[in-house]
């Protein structure tokens, strides 16, 4: 197995994982990306980086969605806001003193601001 294939490996077995633990809460599913790093803390403990994405074809409002797993996993909104996109952060750790999920859950809400300001690229992972 090489680097990609094993990047792609983990990212498929982050995104099961939370969409299960989000299932359980009655929340949709979302597309997750993992941070191209994995790294330790301090303290050693694995902290893992990824993304949740509300698209646009789910069947609820990506706003509602975003708000959604923010209220079952305890996370915040992410300021300054960036116009046109909800975003919410914060630190997700099922196994404490082991491993923790840095966590970003972001929906766009209104495209055309979204596409009017410079920020863009942030969201596209440049």
């Amino acid at each position: 197995m090489n680097l990609s294939q094993l990047s792609t490996a983990i990212e498929a077995a982050v995104a099961v994982h939370l969409n299960e633990l989000g299932r359980a809460q009655g929340l949709l599913p979302l597309n997750w990306f993992v941070a191209p790093s994995v790294m330790s803390d301090e303290d050693m403990e694995a902290v893992l980086s990824v993304e949740g994405q509300a698209g646009s074809h789910l069947p609820q409002h990506p706003g509602r969605v975003v708000d959604q797993w923010a209220g079952a996993l305890g996370l915040r909104p992410v300021y300054p806001p960036t116009p046109g996109v909800h975003a919410v952060e914060g630190t997700l750790e099922p196994q404490p003193g082991e491993y923790r999920f840095e966590i970003r859950i972001w929906g766009v809400i209104d495209p055309a601001a979204l596409h009017a300001q410079r920020d863009w690229g942030r969201w596209q992972g440049q």
